[in-house]
């Protein structure tokens, strides 16, 4: 088995009882595998029973019960049971999180969530481009169908797209900007299985005058005024189910607050461009995260608008603060901001489904996201 992976997954190490927002501690269902559930069935002792009676199964899964967090966590935050078992006894998902991974056939794709901080921390540190690298595995292959020659024209086109989303010639919202562009002829050759146009799309991408030349196109034309976008921003925002509701009240903008961000805008730009590489790097996050799903499913501008939505989004909450404080907010802000972002919208499928549902019905298309891109306040 190949395994493709960001330089950030091997260096992501869980920070267990040091961690803010322990994963333990949250209310999402924490399923259980049967490997391990079987383990604990065999065994006699008080703890091992307490965990067998705490599961339940619903659908063909099994789940354990809890109310707000996993009973077997003691009070530094640790987990009992790899306490006493070791981390090969519990469950994979325990194991695993926030690690994701993706198959097919031989080769696997791995990355780090942003749900977690000291993931959020890694990537938001990362001053150079992130680089992707790959190693030999000894694990079987993944027996799940796909179409190998459509999965390289994708990961060809994923790759030029990193390119280009790293191609610091251009501001960070310039290279968004690229991807709106070129989304639709992605879209197309692929609904098409055309991977030779896959090709010629990525060969244009590639050129420096064609990126300029896309730059150019964008001032020619314009879309809407930006304090639309950022009203169907909030409307959008506002849809969406919130377990801390007053993070869904960062994406609350009134008329005052969007003229206030507005003004600012350029400043913000100005003192926030070192570090930019930020956004670069959550854009990249998300392309590298999502968009190799359409060799299965063809969805490819979804994938490629909700990237470019969701780092826009993050640079509004960074944006809002700083209109409202007159400054930056701090690292360790920015860093809770895109983990608490990750949490509450990216691991909550209700609310991508909003996003999907919004650009599959057009309420957000190219336009919007380019005049959130481009457009004068």
């Amino acid at each position: 088995m190949t395994l493709h992976y960001p330089d950030i997954f091997l260096q992501f190490r869980c920070i267990c009882g040091d961690c803010r927002d322990n994963c333990c501690r949250t209310g999402w269902d924490i399923e259980v595998d049967r490997r391990t559930f079987e383990f604990y069935s065999g065994l006699r002792d008080p703890l091992a029973v307490r965990f067998v009676d705490s599961v339940y199964e619903e659908e063909g899964c099994l789940y354990m019960k809890h109310e707000g967090g996993c009973p077997f966590m003691n009070g530094k935050g640790l987990c009992g049971l790899q306490l006493l078992y070791g981390e090969g006894h519990i469950s994979e998902i325990c194991r695993e999180h926030p690690r994701f991974y993706e198959w097919f056939g031989d080769y696997k794709e791995a990355g780090v969530g942003l749900s977690c901080e000291e993931a959020a921390r890694l990537l938001m540190g990362h001053e150079r481009p992130i680089v992707f690298s790959e190693r030999q595995t000894d694990e079987e292959t993944d027996s799940l169908e796909f179409d190998s020659k459509l999965f390289e024209g994708v990961k060809m086109i994923r790759e030029r797209l990193i390119d280009i989303l790293q191609d610091r010639g251009f501001t960070v919202l310039q290279r968004l900007g690229m991807v709106v562009f070129s989304a639709e002829d992605i879209q197309q050759a692929v609904f098409d299985e055309d991977v030779k146009r896959l090709k010629q799309i990525s060969g244009m991408l590639a050129i420096d005058g064609f990126r300029i030349e896309m730059m150019n196109e964008a001032g020619d034309h314009y879309y809407i005024h930006e304090d639309q976008g950022l009203g169907r921003m909030a409307e959008i925002m506002g849809k969406m189910e919130y377990l801390d509701g007053g993070f869904g009240e960062l994406f609350s903008l009134t008329r005052e607050d969007i003229e206030r961000i507005a003004e600012c805008e350029g400043r913000f730009d100005r003192e926030y461009g070192g570090s930019s590489y930020e956004l670069e790097n959550l854009a990249v996050y998300f392309i590298y995260r999502y968009l190799i799903k359409a060799v299965r499913d063809y969805a490819v501008k979804e994938r490629l608008f909700m990237a470019v939505f969701c780092t826009l989004a993050v640079r509004l909450l960074f944006l809002r603060e700083y209109a409202e404080n007159g400054a930056l907010p701090d690292k360790e802000r920015r860093c809770f901001l895109v983990k608490e972002f990750s949490k509450e919208i990216e691991y909550d499928a209700d609310n991508m489904d909003i996003i999907y549902g919004e650009i599959q019905d057009g309420g957000l298309n190219s336009d919007i996201l380019c005049g959130l891109i481009f457009g004068e306040g």
